[in-house]
């Protein structure tokens, strides 16, 4: 498989909608809103500032483990 092009024409095919959680939710409203919402990782934001960024990889291996 060939992968070309340029990451806006990517991202301009998308939902601009950026979903995001507070720092102090429970870890599985995080895991709830990833799989409502169809999205791998929601920035963690309080006060319109970027604290981080959780994904389902994060929680995805401890589970297993």
């Amino acid at each position: 498989m060939e992968v070309t092009g340029i990451v806006s024409a990517l991202l301009a095919k998308k939902d601009p909608t950026v979903w995001s959680i507070a720092p102090n939710a429970m870890v599985i409203d995080a895991i709830q809103l990833m799989s409502e919402k169809n999205v791998g990782a929601l920035p963690v934001v309080e006060n319109a500032n970027l604290l981080g960024v959780i994904s389902e990889r994060d929680y995805t291996r401890k589970v297993i483990l």
